[in-house]
């Protein structure tokens, strides 16, 4: 928001978050600790409603469509790459791994360096290609991040297997408590052909319509905390 640069010390002005990430937001809600974060100033007071699960999806889905009409892709955009500010706003974070692909709207990784396997693109994981609706394969996963409370994807599964797996077409199956519209958007972003992926625009669009219905997007009376209690793995 703002710098001190001409004089001693150097400062950089930070909007104020108070309530920390995304994924210790979500845990915490249910009680959980937050091991990825230091515990932020402001914690949830109770479990969190289908509504406001589905304003955290539109959000996260507007601040990537708007990477996406400025041909940036994100390659990370991960639960905990998402930090929640005043009046539970959703905002995105962490660019390391950002990439501007304004000639040809496709970046191929060449080099060695780690990715976040549980979160990245089946094309990006076996040959490298990036693209915004790579992005958009992401976005599939922090949803269900979201709609599990800080479920863990692909849970026991080690994160080595998920791209051969992948390969073979396995695809995370609907939990339990979850409604069906929901997951069905998630498998339109887990589509293999990228170009069968909908667009962030088009995903903005379906949340602003599920909105609107005010119904249940979650049953919390079946819901399985054994199974989406550990987000440690983060690979």
């Amino acid at each position: 928001m703002g710098a001190v640069s001409l004089s001693d010390p150097i400062m950089v002005m930070f909007e104020y978050i108070p309530y920390g990430d995304l994924l210790g937001f979500l845990k915490r809600s249910r009680g959980l600790d937050d091991q990825y974060f230091n515990d932020p100033d402001i914690k949830p007071i109770s479990s969190l409603t289908s509504e406001q699960l589905l304003k955290f999806a539109g959000e996260i889905a507007d601040g990537m469509a708007y990477l996406e009409a400025r041909k940036i892709i994100h390659r990370d955009l991960a639960a905990r790459n998402v930090l929640v500010g005043e009046q539970e706003t959703c905002k995105i974070t962490d660019f390391g791994m950002a990439r501007d692909v304004q000639q040809n709207d496709i970046y191929f990784k060449r080099s060695r360096g780690r990715l976040p396997v549980k979160w990245t693109a089946i094309e990006s994981l076996l040959y490298g290609i990036c693209t915004t609706q790579s992005d958009v394969w992401s976005y599939g996963i922090v949803l269900y991040e979201i709609f599990t409370i800080g479920g863990k994807p692909y849970p026991d599964i080690q994160g080595h297997r998920v791209p051969h797996m992948l390969k073979d077409n396995y695809r995370m199956p609907q939990p339990v408590h979850l409604d069906d519209e929901i997951y069905a958007l998630m498998c339109e972003c887990w589509q293999n052909d990228p170009n069968d992926r909908p667009t962030f625009e088009a995903i903005s669009s379906t949340i602003r319509r599920l909105q609107r219905c005010h119904k249940e997007i979650i049953y919390m009376n079946v819901y399985d905390d054994n199974l989406y209690g550990n987000v440690e793995d983060l690979d």
